[in-house]
Formats: C-alpha cells, structure tokens, sequence
C-alpha cells in the first residue's frame, strides 16, 4: 500500500492517482532508482496476481470525482482509437449458390422424390415458378447491385426477379408436360397372391395366413411373421413353386423336414420317415443276409421271416424302440392294434396301418383323427387344401 502525501489515504500499490483527494500520487525514490532485484517464483505469482485484480470498489463521492479526474485527460479528445473497441473488418460479398428449384427438371424425365422413391414429383414453389433465372451481365433493378446468371433473386436485398416471358416455360410448367395432362401416372396393378398358406391352431381353428406368389415362394425361419417363433424351422426351410399343373413343394434340406398329410395309400422306401400324432417313426427294409465277396455266410440268428423294422426316433441320430414288422400287414394305435403308443393322446385307437402288397410296402392312414404325415423326400405336387406340417406349425394350403 501506498500512503499519499497529501491527504494521508492508503492507495494500492498499482495506483497512479490518490482515491481520497485525486492528487497524482508520488513513488518512492528509492524504489524507481535501484536497480529491480531478481524475483522469485512465488513474488512473480503474487504480482501477476495483483496485475489482474479489479479496483478496489467506490464507496465515497471523493473517490467518484477522483475516478473522473484520473478519466478526464483521456477523453478530452475524444475516445482513442486504442482504447475504443475495434471494428470488425469489411464482410468480403457473399454469392449464393444456384437454387436448385429455380429451372424444372433437365430432359422432362422422371423425378424422385426426397425420399428416394421413383416417380413422385416434388412439389413446386409458386414463387420459384414466377421467377425467372437472371441472365448475364443483369443487375437488380432495386439495389443495383450485380446478379450472377442463374440467379432467381438478388443475393443483397432479396428482390425477386421479374416473371418469365410467355415463351419461357415455368418450372410448374416443365413439371406438367412430363406426363402430358398434369397428373402422374397410374401405378400398375399388383397382381394378386396365387395362394396362401393357412394357419391351423391346435383347437382346430384358423390363425394368420402367407401369401403364396407366383413363382418361387421361400418358406422359413425369418421369412414370415408366421414363422419367426418356430425355432424347429430352418432359415431356408421349403419352396412353394406356382405352376400350371399345380402347387410344387420342395424340401430346401432342412434339418426337420416337410411333412404332407397322406390322403391315399403311399408307397414307403427303406428310410422313409413318417410321424402319427406325436410319434416320429423310421422305416426300415429288413434283407436277406448276403454272403461275403469269399463266399463266407455271416453266422447269427436266422429271420424268422420279417420284412421290415420301425424305429422311434427321439432325437438327432438317436433312436429309441424298434419293432419287427412281419405278416402281410401291421397295425399301428392307441388302443388296438400290433404296436402301441397308449402314452400318446394324439394317437387314434387304430390309426395306420403297414401293409406288404406284392413287395411293396404301404402306408395307409385308417380314418384317424388327427392325420399320418410322411416326410417328403422329394418335390412333390400337391392338390388344393392339402395339409402340411412343417417346424411345429400345421397349414392348410389353398390355391388358385
């Protein structure tokens, strides 16, 4: 702090004028002419510190007319440039880039809309469409100022430019003539599903239903909202083809396959597998022991004449009971019958039956109530309303 000699108020150091009388206020001689000593770290923290502290606040009318006196040398002049605020510099010009709504379409062909879809046309702006683009060397009739060609509006005051001459075509203009009369095109018909696929419920009563299209129609796991809880489907399940003789299925190699419900006999290969109600059964062909290329005969129990063997499957590769098939006919149920399921509410009290006609093997369905399913091995042509089971869902198939 320094005291003032003439009126004996305290000042801060960085004072040049004394806050009590407003008298210049006088520097120690001592300080001003010895020479400045090294300063620490720590005092030249202090006083820049102190550098950028503001005055002390004035709370006494000596100190106002004190403030004004130490003012009054600058401003009798007039503010100085330096301590005035500085004016920004000159905005170079700024030229808009072309709008691009200003001319129609180039060529009058077909515009997409700002979504992306061909053959919506944008809409027009009226004053888009009474502007016309300014042409070379043109200036704005309000301010004077130079137009660069293409423009529709001046870039200093927004003036619009006068309309276009009659035999200028407006861009609402080009708009219409793409399609002659004004008015966009009709889009073409959908064509109709071919069929669908309905949704049997387990109480019996219809669900939701796909459409089948003409053509190749992909069936599985993600195809379909039908479809997208069945894990037992694959993602590439099955493939329903349009055709002129009917309706073709095919297996896409899925790993639970396609099953038809049989309406007729049908014709069963070694390896065929077929499912009453919740039952998933094999077939088999049981052959006569072949003699090794030596001649040896493989020793073991002889056959006593069966022909065939039904496995259950009860998972991936793995296989639960077998049973013999023999005779000219086997038969399969709930309640009666040659092999039973009696655990299975599913299964009829006499359901299938397997039957050996001139060395064919057969499978007929007796009337059950739910139905016999044989896995599909190859495409097939399938009539109208035939009911197919594919994952855990049964569909009705319906045709046209």
């Amino acid at each position: 702090m320094i005291t003032c000699k003439s009126c004996g108020k305290e000042n801060q150091d960085h004072y040049k004028f004394c806050l009590g009388c407003g008298g210049e206020i006088a520097r120690p001689v001592a300080a001003t002419a010895s020479a400045p000593g090294p300063v620490t770290a720590g005092q030249g923290a202090i006083e820049t510190a102190r550098t950028v502290l503001p005055p002390a606040p004035m709370t006494a009318a000596g100190e106002l007319q004190a403030e004004a006196n130490r003012l009054a040398p600058k401003l009798k002049g007039g503010i100085p440039w330096g301590d005035s605020p500085k004016m920004p510099p000159a905005m170079a010009p700024f030229n808009l880039p072309p709008n691009p709504l200003a001319s129609g379409p180039v060529g009058g062909g077909r515009t997409t809309s700002p979504t992306g879809t061909p053959g919506l046309e944008p809409m027009a702006s009226p004053s888009v469409a009474s502007a016309a683009p300014a042409p070379a060397g043109s200036t704005c009739p309000t301010c004077g100022k130079a137009i660069q060609p293409g423009f529709a509006f001046c870039g200093s005051c927004g003036t619009r430019l006068a309309k276009a001459p009659s035999g200028q075509a407006s861009a609402l203009g080009v708009q219409k003539t793409m399609y002659g009369s004004g008015a966009a095109p009709t889009p073409a018909p959908v064509a109709a599903p071919r069929g669908r696929l309905v949704l049997i419920r387990p109480d019996g009563t219809e669900g939701g239903t796909h459409p089948l299209h003409d053509g190749e129609t992909l069936i599985g796991r993600g195809q379909g909202t039908l479809f997208e809880a069945d894990a037992y489907l694959s993602p590439r399940h099955a493939e329903f083809t349009a055709t002129a003789s009917g309706l073709v299925v095919r297996d896409l190699r899925s790993l639970n396959g396609v099953f038809l419900k049989i309406s007729d006999d049908e014709a069963l290969e070694s390896g065929d597998i077929f499912r009453l109600g919740q039952e998933l059964l094999r077939f088999e062909v049981i052959s006569q022991p072949q003699p090794l290329e030596d001649g040896t005969e493989i020793m073991g129990t002889p056959n006593p004449g069966f022909w065939g063997r039904l496995s259950v499957i009860v998972g991936r590769d793995v296989d639960g009971s077998a049973f013999p098939l023999f005779g000219d006919a086997i038969v399969l149920g709930r309640e009666r019958g040659d092999i039973l399921f009696p655990e299975d509410g599913y299964v009829s009290g006499t359901h299938a039956r397997i039957s050996l006609v001139e060395g064919q093997v057969i499978l007929s369905d007796l009337g059950s109530s739910n139905g016999t399913f044989l896995r599909l091995r190859h495409e097939r042509t399938i009539p109208n309303g035939s009911f197919i089971l594919m994952g855990q869902q049964l569909f009705r198939v319906e045709f046209r």
